[in-house]
């Protein structure tokens, strides 16, 4: 798993995943989704839109950032998400799961104010 691109966006940081061409390694997956939980983002959103399939690992990585987002008031969106994609990460079935919208401006649109105020809350506090 190989990340493409990531952006810390006003609202959420982003995340957009392309199949590694190394093996199925998901050190850059485990990274990033480290770095966004700490952002202090209100949600993290990741593009699987160039993923035909979607690694054990990765997908248990994925339910480890949706449950710590959780706890921390925050909230995983996965887009552009695959049915093969979907299947593997649902085989785990570890719980509700992660918001699955179809576009980038369908996550954006949907950002609870709620989240929105907290994250606004946490940084305050933090400067």
């Amino acid at each position: 798993m190989t990340t493409v691109f990531h952006e810390l966006l006003p609202e959420s940081y982003l995340i957009i995943l392309a199949p590694g061409t190394d093996g199925p390694s998901e050190v850059a997956l485990a990274d990033q989704l480290h770095c966004a939980e700490r952002s202090g983002k209100p949600e993290v959103w990741v593009d699987c839109g160039m993923l035909n399939e979607l690694s054990g690992e990765a997908a248990h990585l994925l339910w480890d950032a949706h449950y710590h987002l959780q706890e921390h008031y925050g909230r995983l969106v996965l887009v552009h998400v695959a049915e093969p994609v979907k299947k593997a990460l649902l085989a785990q079935h570890l719980g509700p799961t992660p918001r699955i919208v179809p576009t980038l401006l369908d996550a954006a649109r949907q950002v609870p104010t709620t989240l929105r105020a907290e994250a606004r809350a946490r940084r305050v506090v933090r400067h």
